[in-house]
């Protein structure tokens, strides 16, 4: 499982042309899944996300403490392997059912710490991104 995180003053979700969602400050996740990834790896993703200190002086602050909002995109292509070629490989991402199901149990559970937007899993989606600082962090678990 990789999470590219952006700290953001804004950002929001458009398909087809339709806002589908925003958040104001706070972070937007664009989570990728892989086939050997499992619930325990997704908990420790989210406790990651959580309580990263990525906000306030000296990155001192997670976004649980500022109280900000989550966006939370679903990506295909962030486990791509690209060692190799010109031409991204995407064969250790998920399986779209199986990855459908992780990224709506991650929605839920980060809905229990703090408020988590989304977008629409496996659409064309638009996301635009006001990055603050700019502040990009890469996690994998």
């Amino acid at each position: 499982m990789k999470a590219v995180i952006q700290r953001v003053i804004k950002s929001s979700v458009e398909v087809n042309g339709e806002k589908i969602d925003e958040i104001k400050k706070g972070l937007c996740v664009l989570i990728g899944f892989e086939k050997e990834d499992t619930e325990e790896k997704l908990d420790k993703m989210i406790k990651k996300i959580i309580n990263m200190r990525l906000f306030g002086e000296k990155f001192s602050k997670s976004i649980l403490d500022i109280k900000g909002e989550i966006l939370l995109i679903p990506n295909f292509t962030i486990p791509a392997i690209t060692k190799k070629g010109t031409r991204p490989n995407f064969q250790n991402s998920m399986p779209p059912d199986e990855a459908k199901k992780y990224y709506n149990l991650m929605l839920d559970k980060l809905n229990r710490y703090i408020i988590t937007k989304s977008g629409i899993f496996g659409a064309d989606m638009k996301v635009n991104i006001i990055n603050d600082g700019p502040v990009t962090i890469i996690l994998e678990v």
